[in-house]
């Protein structure tokens, strides 16, 4: 058994819900075989939509027919772009039921996986995922990431019992999709980072109740990600070029991420403040060049302004001088900031006054003044987990994902801006809290803004 299969399955008997995960050349003429092993005797239900059939599904549909799998019905999304909408699992499931609730089998990328794992998950259902592109963590994640009236979320429910990825479908997808995929690994860099300022706030009274959002790593999951990494963004970067084996590295590490997300049964190993400028960018419908940006190139967008935010705040330590805001002054700013988006606004307002914290209360004092004596501490841990902002830029360029603001739509202006939005929508500690609860947040906007070191090749001249 190699060492990347050993570990693989050391990582799978530490999930929860996915049983099989397997990427490699000529492996969809298996599926009637993985199907029989882990969905013995079970007709199914294939989805898929117009450019992943072309891709895979109908060579899934025939592999099904070769390998005497019934097929009790089969659902193809018609359109250019299907966006990871609740209202499309309203429309799977009607038609699962119909059908009388036989397996799904999914082949494509990461909406339409997200769309079938929500609607297994209300059927009561396992699946089969057949990926298309190398191109999200989600495959194996717990949880679906869809909008709902407005407001970007992550729905509970379990990952594929079955992951069957044949690396040469991946490696012929268009190569945004692997460069996107890149971008979503390397996500991870600022994932770590703030999980370590988490888990140093955690360390305020060692049981998590003081700070909101606060989190102890966990040994498994860190293991998961972060620790292969580095190693692995750097075999992984000629993904974009359709090499297989770069495309394979590439997909195991994002399997392996979606594995750590189900050992925690959330996101928090994999997804930090970059994800929530993704999350913020997801609701304003991003797009560039006549095209919804990417959810892997929207969050290296955020990975870069996630490592700008961190070098800026830790430029020097915070001297709290502007007093708290009331819940009243701060829920009149987050109407002010998400103005435009009144459908998401109660679920906003709600995630911000559960992790608000009252001015003059015993827990402020604390959060200040225990954040502020572990200052060096946790610059000194983030650092050594986040390379230069510089490096990260130069590593995405090479990876193909797009670096330049005006690639995806963006300004210097807009992702500044989008910093305060990115610390409403989720009750999860990130730099962005640290800098908020410490006073710091507009001293660091400022910081970011005077800089001609951020949103600009930093190798110019």
């Amino acid at each position: 058994m190699s060492e990347k299969k050993a570990a693989i399955d050391e990582w799978l008997a530490a999930a929860a819900d996915t049983k099989y995960l397997a990427v490699r050349d000529g492996l969809i003429p298996e599926i009637p075989r993985i199907l029989e092993q882990h969905f013995p005797g079970r007709p199914v239900f294939t989805v898929a939509d117009e450019n992943t059939f072309a891709a895979a599904g109908q060579a899934v549909l025939e592999a099904l027919g070769a390998g005497g799998i019934s097929t009790a019905g089969n659902f193809i999304f018609g359109g250019k772009e299907i966006h990871a909408e609740y209202r499309h699992v309203e429309t799977l499931k009607a038609e699962i039921e119909k059908a009388g609730k036989p397996v799904p089998v999914v082949t494509g990328s990461g909406t339409l996986n997200d769309l079938v794992k929500r609607t297994s998950s209300e059927l009561d259902l396992p699946y089969l995922c057949v990926p298309t592109a190398a191109s999200v963590d989600g495959y194996t994640a717990y949880g679906a990431a869809l909008v709902d009236n407005g407001f970007k979320q992550t729905f509970s429910c379990p990952a594929p019992l079955a992951v069957a990825a044949d690396s040469s479908v991946l490696a012929a997808a268009p190569s945004y999709l692997s460069s996107s995929g890149f971008g979503d690994l390397a996500g991870k860099l600022t994932a770590g980072s703030d999980w370590i300022i988490a888990d140093r706030a955690f360390s305020l009274d060692g049981k998590g109740g003081l700070v909101p959002g606060s989190q102890k790593i966990d040994d498994t999951a860190w293991a998961m990600v972060q620790l292969p990494l580095k190693d692995n963004l750097r075999h992984s970067l000629d993904a974009v070029k359709g090499d297989r084996n770069a495309v394979k590295i590439l997909f195991e590490a994002l399997g392996i991420t979606g594995l750590a997300m189900q050992h925690m049964k959330n996101s928090r190993p994999v997804s930090g403040c970059e994800h929530m400028w993704s999350h913020v960018w997801e609701m304003q419908n991003l797009r560039a060049g006549g095209r919804t940006v990417t959810h892997g190139h929207k969050v290296a967008s955020g990975l870069l302004a996630a490592a700008a935010f961190t070098e800026c705040l830790f430029r020097e330590k915070p001297s709290r001088s502007a007093p708290r805001q009331s819940w009243p002054e701060r829920e009149s700013q987050i109407r002010r900031m998400w103005g435009g988006l009144e459908n998401a606004l109660p679920s906003i307002l709600k995630t911000s006054r559960e992790k608000f914290i009252e001015p003059g209360s015993k827990s402020a004092v604390q959060i200040e003044e225990g954040l502020l004596d572990l200052w060096d501490d946790i610059k000194a841990a983030v650092f050594e987990q986040l390379p230069p902002y510089a490096e990260i830029y130069r590593m995405l360029e090479k990876a193909g994902c797009p670096v330049k603001p005006a690639e995806t739509g963006l300004s210097k202006a807009r992702i500044i801006a989008a910093a305060e939005n990115a610390q409403t929508i989720r009750v999860r500690f990130t730099v962005l809290d640290l800098a908020f609860e410490t006073g710091a947040f507009d001293s660091v906007l400022e910081r970011m803004e005077a800089s001609d070191r951020y949103f600009t090749d930093p190798h110019r001249g």
